[in-house]
């Protein structure tokens, strides 16, 4: 892929896939055609930060965990969330920005 690609690609997703895989990710990109640039950027990825925002307000019914395809653990979170004493809800505030931020970086791979 050209440098130019690259570096559009990289601006655009920087902040949505997690910063310590950054370089992984730079040198699959200039390996990779330059047609895949258009599919990574069609990819539906995930706002970390509209995340984190679900898991504060509704994260106490597992809607974050939905949102970032853990149906098991939403399901989980929805009927035992109350039996932690909120412990579980607080904790995913901490977890779901990054966890939004692996599976996106883990989606993008795949189309790589």
């Amino acid at each position: 892929m050209t440098d130019d690609k690259v570096i559009a690609v990289l601006n655009a997703i920087s902040d949505k896939i997690p910063e310590n895989k950054m370089y992984i990710f730079k040198q699959k990109l200039q390996a990779a055609d330059d047609d895949k640039a258009e599919a990574i950027l069609c990819e539906k990825i995930y706002n970390p930060t509209h995340i984190l925002l679900f898991s504060i307000f509704l994260g106490g019914f597992g809607v974050d965990r939905f949102l970032i395809g853990d149906i098991g653990l939403g399901v989980a979170k929805l009927l035992l969330g109350w039996f932690t004493c909120g412990i579980w809800p607080l904790i995913d505030i901490f977890l779901s920005y990054k966890r939004a931020k692996e599976k996106n970086f883990d989606k993008i791979m795949i189309n790589l």
